[in-house]
């Protein structure tokens, strides 16, 4: 193994790829919220694009705020659960699409989950450290 993968924290692999899993199983929940919310009139049509960018950074939040809990704080995951999410995501469009181009929105896909990202990441950075010290017990 390289230098690099050695030297990574316990688990951060496992917990990046869950992370990327629970963000497309929430994505494709929320993308089928938002596709009944069309269909029922709730949400216009014109407001679909919005509604996925939105969805994309509440799922990226979610799979990449599962990492940080799991990894202790540590936000080095986050970059890697944006990426797993953003090549399944981008996997299932050409596994169904003829054609994936910018015009479609794929920037603003992409910049939305790497929104949620960063967000979880500031939230997880202000939660409090828990260390070993502070959890024995003074006699």
């Amino acid at each position: 193994m390289s230098k690099v993968v050695m030297s990574l924290p316990k688990g951060m692999i496992k917990n990046s790829i869950v992370g990327g899993l629970l963000a497309l199983v929430s994505y494709t929940a929320l993308q089928l919220l938002c596709a009944l919310f069309i269909d029922k009139g709730i949400l216009p049509l014109e407001h679909l694009y919005p509604a996925v960018c939105v969805t994309a950074a509440a799922a990226s939040f979610l799979g990449c705020g599962y990492s940080v809990l799991r990894g202790k704080g540590t936000s080095l995951s986050v970059p890697v659960v944006v990426a797993v999410f953003m090549t399944l995501t981008l996997t299932a469009a050409f596994l169904t699409a003829d054609a994936i181009s910018i015009e479609n929105g794929v920037t603003g896909l992409g910049l939305s989950m790497a929104a949620g990202g960063l967000l979880a990441a500031l939230v997880g950075s202000n939660l409090p450290k828990n260390s070993s010290r502070s959890r024995r017990r003074r006699r």
